[in-house]
Formats: structure tokens, sequence, C-alpha cells
């Protein structure tokens, strides 16, 4: 059933994760604005709604577990005007012309309706890669997961997965799926990472490794999954010397490698940026349309809960300033690029009389960069045509995990703002 009826709202949140719902929360403080958010799902709070420990800290100033951190978030939502649709999946976005209110076409339970609003929040959050992406070949049997299916079936529905796992990846989500698996009863076989260093944090992993008695395979990579109904193996193989062995087990998690959740971008005139897939955004967390702003995990993939959540926060306070100044045009901008092995940087774009006020700390969010593997003894530039504005000089960067970039050291004065800003790698070792 299609419902003509076109609601006009002040602004739309598509998501309902923590970048979501503090959004709305931040802009109910201080506004008489029509807000309204917008989750697939039949309840908010995003993926700490299956997670465990260590969220809220930097936000909320409070350490809860994922179900006590969403419940917050919800609470605290409850209590604003904002109004909450769940089970509400936005299908279309319709960006209107300079000046215009954009358009939204949402599906849920009462059929589809359309919206139109003059400001949109992008926070539909990031997914993990799967088997598929990753070019992990073999049979098909049952028993392969991503590490966010396995956080709901045990957490949500009470399920055990399987009876003994092997991890493949090593970023966070490795450890929290330790967690999660132990917490079902399932036994490790292992971790499985192919670069020589592991992505999280080392000193954690190996005491998790020596307290439930599980190896780390490092510069390993998977040659094949094996098994016919069942997973019955998983065939790995050492990069120093090319040796295949095998590791039995009943269940493989497959995680780390996320990406932005961005369908929602694709045939709309929001630029995407080609390494993250998310939106390409300035220092106000503004897209490439006019009022069309984005903040959480779908600007990079999987970074922390609390530091999207802050960004949500500086969302709604770059909205309200935009909204009282009835401004409609783009900032200048000096953009922004990287070359490999950066994998990305977010934000793309710089607004130069904005860089004093600009906080360079893993505290805050702000402008980041990723790398495609982990670099040691590193020197990092940032040039300017012929023109080096920057050096940084780093013992370790850690692959697939946020790095800080201090951009307020650069030396400004010597940019050429038609050529804009590209950082590269000088010297490092693998």
């Amino acid at each position: 059933m299609v419902n003509d009826r076109l609601a006009r709202l002040d602004v739309a949140v598509i998501g309902g994760g923590p970048a979501g719902i503090s959004t709305c929360i931040e802009l109910s403080k201080s506004s008489n604005l029509k807000i309204a958010l917008f989750e697939s799902d039949a309840e908010l709070g995003g993926i700490p709604r299956t997670s465990h420990y260590f969220f809220g800290l930097r936000d909320r100033k409070w350490l809860y577990t994922g179900p006590a951190y969403a419940q917050k978030l919800n609470s605290l939502i409850r209590k604003t005007s904002v109004k909450i649709q769940t089970e509400a999946t936005v299908v279309n976005i319709i960006t209107g012309n300079q000046g215009e209110l954009h358009r939204i076409d949402v599906a849920s339970p009462e059929g589809l309706n359309s919206y139109e609003s003059r400001f949109i929040v992008l926070a539909t959050g990031c997914c993990e890669s799967n088997r598929s992406s990753r070019f992990i070949p073999g049979t098909r049997p049952a028993g392969i997961f991503t590490a966010g299916t396995v956080q709901e079936l045990v957490n949500l529905y009470h399920l055990k997965p399987g009876k003994h796992a092997l991890i493949i990846g090593s970023e966070h989500m490795a450890l929290s799926s330790v967690l999660t698996l132990r917490r079902s009863g399932t036994s490790i076989a292992g971790i499985v990472e192919e670069n020589e260093d592991i992505q999280t944090y080392p000193s954690i992993a190996k005491t998790m490794s020596l307290f439930y008695g599980f190896p780390i395979y490092k510069s390993t990579s998977v040659k094949a999954i094996l098994g016919d109904k069942r997973v019955e193996a998983v065939e790995l193989v050492m990069e120093r010397n090319q040796k295949a062995f095998q590791v039995e087990c009943d269940t493989v998690i497959i995680t780390g490698k996320f990406r932005p959740y961005s369908l929602l971008l694709e045939n709309t005139s929001i630029e995407q940026d080609p390494q993250t897939f998310g939106p390409v955004i300035d220092m106000n967390l503004m897209s490439s349309v006019p009022n069309i702003f984005a903040a959480g995990n779908i600007l990079r993939g999987g970074d922390m809960h609390d530091l999207c959540a802050l960004e949500g926060k500086q969302a709604a306070k770059n909205i309200l300033r935009r909204f009282e100044s009835s401004e409609s045009k783009m900032n200048e901008y000096i953009p922004l690029i990287v070359e490999a092995p950066i994998r990305y940087v977010v934000p793309q774009k710089i607004i130069l009389n904005q860089i004093k006020s600009y906080r360079s700390s893993w505290l805050y969010p702000g402008f980041s960069i990723q790398m495609e593997h982990t670099l040691k003894n590193t020197v990092l530039e940032a040039w300017s045509g012929y023109e080096k504005i920057w050096e940084g000089s780093f013992s370790k960067l850690t692959a697939n995990n946020r790095i800080p970039l201090p951009v307020n050291k650069f030396i400004w004065s010597r940019v050429d703002k038609e050529k804009g800003v590209a950082l590269k790698v000088k010297a490092a070792r693998p």
C-alpha cells in the first residue's frame, strides 16, 4: 500500500544507533524542530544491543555493558519530542536543489510513506566484509558466520553457534567474538591474521590467548574452508614458508574489515569516497549536498561507538547553527586526499577558518586516517603541490584502526587551495 501523504520535517535522522540517537537528543535539547528518527530494526540501539562491555565512557562519562548503554540512549531519546519510527526502512533519498527540501521514502508495516525535510542526517552505520567480498575459497557448509551475526545469536537469542570456532581477522571485533563465543560455551580454535601484526591490542590478545588456551596465527592466510554439510576444518597457509596445515573446527567466524552501510547513497547526487564507500564530508560533517549530514560509521566503517555518538552531537550542533542562520550554501573547502598505503582520510574537505578550533585527540572525533596494513618506523607527510606542509614520525601505525591526524599542525600558509593537500608515506618498514 502506498501512502501519498507527504509529511514535512525539519530534520530526518536515518539510523537508530549511537550516532543517530545522539543527534536527536542534542537537537531536541535547544530547539523545537520537528525531528523524526527512522530505524529499520524493531529496537533502537544499534550494535551495542548485542555486545557486552566498555561502552559509554567518552560520551556518557560512565562505563556500561552494550545492552545497558543501548537502553540508556533509548530512555534518553524517549523523553524527547522526537518522532521515533522503528521497523521503518528508508528505501530512497531524493535530494533537492539548493534551497529546496529533500525527500525520503520510508517502508514500514504501515506501507510506503514519503517525507520532505530541510535536513537529513545519515547514521546508518557499517557492516563487516563477508566471505564473498574477501574471496575466501572452499566449500560452503553450515557454520560460517560474521561476528555481528554471532553477537546476535548469542546475546539476543541465547543460541550456541557451534562447539569449536576459528576466528578469521584480528581487529577489536575478534576479541569481542572470543568473549561472546566463550559465554555461549563454544571453545576457540584460534585467531588467524594475514599480517605479521595483529590489528588489536597485543597485550589483551595475548592474555586472552593464554587464559582461554588458543593460538594466534600471524602472517597466515586462509587457503580453504573444508566440510560438507558442516564446517570440518580450515586449511591455512603460513606466509613465510608457504607451509599449509589444517585446523579442525566446526564453526568459522569472519570478523572486521568493516565498510559503511551506504547503499542509500547510490543513485543520488551525494558524493561517495571511492575508498570508504561512505559520503565525502567537510569539517561540519556535511556531505556534498547542502543540508545532508553524516555521522558515525557510515563515514569510515567500524569505529568506537562513543566517538560515533560524539559525532552525532557534533552534527546536531552544526545543523542548529545552519538552521538559525538560514544558511543554504556550501562552505569553501580544500580537498584532502591520500596515497597508498594510507587507506582513507575522514573528513575529506578542510574549511580553513575552522582549523584553529580543531582538536586532535583520541578523545574526540575529527580528522583520522586508516592504513591498509600495519607499518613500523613510519614517516607521514602532507604535501600541497611541491610544498611539504607537515611531517610526522610514528613507531607503529596499526592497520584497520583509527589514527588521529593533527591538521592543526599543518603549515596552512603554504597550501595551494586549488591543488589541495595529499597525505603520503615517506618511509616505512612493513
